[in-house]
């Protein structure tokens, strides 16, 4: 090698391999090598300052440096053949590799680029730790590739009981994944869903779903899982939506579920996405869903029932009549606005809890309200107490209520004759018997409860009643009746657990 060439060269490396722990030029014509810097790692290389056959010499300094993993790969892509195509290949021919320092490997990179000259093709060669470096970017991947796992076990525990799923553009309104109805490979719904080449829109796929799939609850399907609610949802800062619905299976059987829609935000475009999951609800999750569902029912069943004993036109009238009453008579008017206090607050009562009172409380209601009935209808109205029996417990405003109707749809609708109501109670060795007999007009009792189904007359005084009996207290309730001569309605109590009954709604 010329001297002018190798000072020009080593301007070249200082420029072009600042900051690197070595750099050789080699001349790849002759295998000529020059070293202009060595770390001390490298100087294990043994390399002297310049030499005659840089791939002979390097090949025993390797052995003394590289780490034993890396020592083959390294003498492979060192070859002097595999070199020079790599550096006419690429710009900068780079390798990484580790070396043994101090008990550690650390990581390196050597970096080559082709340099053209007077006495033929040069390699310029550097070499730097990179070890910081690489350890971050692997750290960094590991995280990376942890939260892919993470995300992979999310996404498989939302799907491992999942029925089906979909996935969409809300933004675009366009559905991207429909994976839906599929169990053990065979189709589980009434109907198969279109494939994305049928309906690729999100809300058309959506409505198709709740016309064809959903049997309950389909509107407020079609409303929950619309763009606009969910999109609505999103911008309220709301991540997730759900609803309940029951589907047709191929079967023709009712399945119960739930879908769950997840929203996020798509960062590079900023689109807004929803992932629907659909679930086929187990056994145990009907049990809780029809428990939940009872309950709310139950609710709903106390207030109707509670709130229909307070009729804006009874509350007028009652007080009405009471204010009459209290120029001729104020004693009396006194006394019936005691009755009026003792009605009401068992009204408000029964509002608010379903815990059973004692019957002896449900009878001071009952006379409460006979009393102000009474004041209305005068002699027309005959109350005979015929209790066997006290010591058992009872729904509040569960009697009452049957005594009213005895009243308004028996007795009074006699006109001027009038009538009679009997209020009883018995028992046997099972069971407690509350009766309320009228010799009022009659029904047809069985075509009550034929209309009571469908709800095609306003009979919801005593289905609550019937309902919360049976559910609460697991009694039940028998009604005869018979056009022109009267009625009888019985409700018979279990004794057993009666009076443990702690049910609080």
């Amino acid at each position: 090698m010329k001297g002018k060439s190798f000072v020009s060269y080593e301007m070249i490396a200082n420029a072009l391999f600042e900051n690197y722990e070595s750099v050789y030029d080699i001349n790849m014509e002759t295998s000529a090598y020059k070293t202009y810097f060595q770390s001390d790692s490298y100087k294990k290389l043994k390399l002297a300052k310049e030499g005659n056959n840089f791939f002979k010499e390097l090949l025993a300094g390797v052995n003394r440096t590289i780490a034993v993993e890396d020592r083959g790969f390294v003498l492979h892509m060192l070859q002097r053949d595999v070199l020079l195509t790599g550096v006419r290949k690429e710009k900068y021919y780079t390798i990484v590799y580790r070396i043994q320092k101090d008990g550690r490997l650390i990581y390196h990179q050597l970096r080559a680029t082709l340099q053209p000259a007077e006495d033929g093709i040069h390699i310029l060669m550097g070499i730097r730790d990179i070890d910081d470096l690489v350890r971050e970017q692997i750290a960094q991947r590991d995280k990376i590739e942890a939260m892919r796992e993470k995300e992979k076990n999310h996404l498989e525990a939302i799907l491992g009981s999942a029925s089906a799923y979909m996935e969409a553009n809300l933004s675009e309104n366009r559905v991207l994944e429909n994976v839906m109805g599929q169990k053990d490979g065979k189709y589980i719904y009434e109907k198969s869903i279109p494939s994305l080449k049928e309906i690729s829109e999100y809300d058309a796929i959506q409505n198709w779903i709740a016309d064809n799939l959903i049997i309950e609850g389909a509107e407020k399907y079609r409303e929950v899982s619309s763009r606009k609610h969910l999109l609505s949802c999103f911008l309220k800062g709301d991540r997730r939506a759900s609803l309940s619905f029951s589907a047709r299976t191929i079967e023709g059987d009712d399945q119960p579920g739930k879908v769950v829609f997840y929203l996020y935000q798509e960062k590079p475009t900023q689109n807004i996405h929803v992932f629907c999951v659909f679930y086929d609800l187990t056994e145990e999750q009907k049990k809780e869903q029809e428990l939940e569902n009872l309950e709310q029912e139950l609710l709903l069943s106390r207030i109707r029932n509670s709130t229909s004993q307070m009729q804006p036109h009874f509350l007028y009238n009652a007080l009405g009549s009471i204010q009459e009453v209290i120029l001729m008579d104020p004693q009396y008017a006194s006394d019936l606005l005691g009755d009026f206090t003792v009605h009401l607050r068992s009204c408000v009562r029964a509002m608010t809890t379903d815990a059973t009172i004692s019957f002896d409380d449900e009878l001071k209601n009952i006379k409460a309200y006979v009393n102000i009935e009474k004041m209305r209808l005068g002699k027309k109205l005959d109350v005979e107490y015929n209790i066997q029996t006290m010591d058992f417990n009872i729904l509040p405003l569960c009697v009452q209520p049957l005594v009213e109707n005895a009243i308004r749809h028996g007795i009074y609708k006699k006109g001027k004759a009038g009538g009679k109501v009997i209020i009883g109670t018995s028992e046997d060795h099972s069971s407690v018997y509350v009766r309320v007999k009228d010799n009022g007009v009659g029904f047809d009792a069985s075509q009550l409860f034929q209309d009571m189904k469908p709800g095609k007359r306003d009979s919801t005084g005593l289905k609550n009643i019937c309902f919360r009996l049976e559910k609460v207290m697991g009694a039940s309730v028998d009604v005869f009746s018979e056009i022109g001569a009267g009625t009888i309605v019985t409700i018979s109590l279990p004794k057993e657990g009666n009076h443990a009954s702690n049910y609080s709604g």
